[in-house]
This record gives C-alpha cells, structure tokens and sequence, in this order.
C-alpha cells in the first residue's frame, strides 16, 4: 500500500475529536427530548411559575385534591400537588384566599381584590356571591369549622364581618384589625376562636367570635405574617407563614416553634381534612417562582 493511500485509509487524531464534538452537540439537542424529564431537585414537589402565591386549600375528602389561588386565577391539583391545571385563567382574577365547604366537597370560596366567587362544581364553574357587604377588596376569608354557613371576611377600609347564611348577609363585627391583615382562618369554639395574620403586627387572636382581638406572637421569628391553617382534626395546632419560614403552634398561638420548612418566604399554607398530619406550604422563591413542599407529619420533615 502506497503512502498516499495510507492516507486515505487513516482518519486522523484531529478528525477523530471533530467528530465526537459534533455527536456530543446532536446528542445534547436530541437526548432532552428523548429522556424522561425529571421533577424538581430536592424535596421540591412543584414549581408554580404564577403571577404571586396567595392560598391553598384541600377537599375535605381526599388529600389529594388541592387548589391553589394566585394574581390571576386558580389552580386544580388531583395528585397532591404534583401537577397542576388551570380552573380559573384570568387576568387580575386575584385569589387571595380560598375555603372549601367541609359538607359539600365541591363548593368552593374564592375571596380577593374585587372577587367574591363560589364554584358548585370543584371549580368547574364559578357564579358570584351575591352579598351586602360594603366592599368586595378581601383580604382574609374563612369558613367555621364547626358551622360551614358562618363565613367571615376581613374587607380592606371596612373590617371584620360575619355571615351566618353562607354568605347572603353580613353584619359587622369589628374594626380593630390593622389594615395590612393578608390572612384568616377559623378554629372552631363557641365562641369561634379566629386568627389573623398581619404583614405587620405578626398573628393576632380572637376569642369571642372576631370582637376583639389581642397579639399571639410568642416565638415568631418575624411579624410579617402572610398565611394561617389550622388543623381541622386538633385546632389548638395552627400554622403561620412568614418571610422567616414557616412556624406551628400547639397550644393555640400562646407560643410558636420555626418547623425546618425548606424555603424562606412561606406564602401559603393549607393542612387537609382528610389527613391532618398533611401539610401543604409554597415558597415565594422569586417573583414568578412557587416551590411546592409537602410534609406528611405535620411539618416535621419534607419530601417531594
């Protein structure tokens, strides 16, 4: 064999590396849409790429189902939280907060800037509330536990009302609230014992059913409160989300500990019905970011 065939024969070092670079380059476009793809890192369960996180809220029947509102709608949850669907997709349609009836799993309150909502259907259809209330800009709304007719909504300017027939009439009960409060939630009692959550004067209780009200802020690590549950199954176990984390009480907001919730800024919280050791938080990690946790032992550890 002559050189010059020998030459022809070889293929050299140099060719050798251009071609696996160029592989390397087909294979870093094909193989992304030929790999499953996996989930979010770590005990991350979704990422909610939405306009702000305001609420979460379970079906009474199944820890499942979740709905989760935002700037611009709600969302539907049949997994636990996995993955999600749009029930309501529309502009400036802000959920701030959300409760499911606990006798009639399918009707579901929607309260926020300007909307006061009810779905009879698990949200695939929506029809307002029809109200005497002085304002629809709601900033906190929560449904008693121990009487699903008996409403209560913290309306910006004007205070805190209560309805006793699901919604049709409202008779004020106080004006003592600050006006940055961003969440309510009902614990149950006779009278209802009822919290709030301010972005400035942390968690604050009521003890006679929302007449008034005194701070219960003992071990918060910040008085910027943005959200509250309650444990359906044991209401002296309350949650409240903070730009500090995510803090649980058991004795009835006297004292708070900071559970080790995975994020920082915890936007919502929602503990389910079904299964009350089932928690729910989401994490403002960024302006359009959600990161989803979920704790199957009351907030004692997270998985995805």
């Amino acid at each position: 064999m002559s050189a010059a065939k020998g030459a022809k024969g070889r293929i050299s070092v140099p060719g050798l590396v251009a071609v696996g670079v160029g592989l390397a380059g087909v294979l870093a476009l094909v193989l992304p849409r030929l790999l499953p793809q996996s989930g979010p890192p770590g005990p991350v369960l979704a990422v909610l790429e939405t306009a702000d996180f305001h609420s979460l809220a379970f079906s009474p029947e199944n820890p499942d189902v979740v709905f989760f509102g935002h700037h611009n709608g709600v969302m539907r949850s049949d997994d636990g939280g996995r993955t999600w669907r749009p029930v309501v997709a529309r502009p400036n349609f802000d959920a701030m907060a959300l409760a499911v009836h606990p006798a009639v799993p399918r009707r579901i309150y929607v309260a926020g800037h300007n909307i006061f909502m009810v779905s009879p259907d698990g949200g695939a259809s929506w029809q307002p509330v029809w109200h005497n209330l002085p304002y629809d800009d709601i900033h906190g709304f929560a449904l008693s536990p121990r009487d699903p007719n008996r409403l209560y909504a913290f309306v910006i300017g004007h205070g805190l009302f209560i309805s006793t027939d699901g919604g049709v009439s409202w008779t004020r009960l106080s004006t003592a609230l600050p006006q940055d409060v961003m969440s309510l939630a009902a614990a149950g009692g006779e009278p209802e014992v009822l919290f709030a959550g301010s972005m400035g004067s942390g968690v604050l209780k009521s003890e006679d059913g929302g007449r008034t009200w005194r701070p219960s802020s003992n071990g918060l690590g910040s008085r910027r409160v943005m959200a509250l549950g309650v444990n359906p199954a044991d209401q002296r176990v309350v949650y409240a989300g903070t730009d500090d984390g995510l803090y649980r009480s058991d004795d009835g907001g006297a004292t708070w500990r900071r559970l080790p919730f995975p994020g920082r800024n915890a936007a919502a919280v929602a503990v389910s019905p079904a299964g009350p050791n089932v928690v729910l938080a989401v994490e403002a990690a960024g302006p359009r970011q959600g990161r989803l946790y979920r704790s199957e032992d009351g907030g004692l550890s997270w998985g995805g």
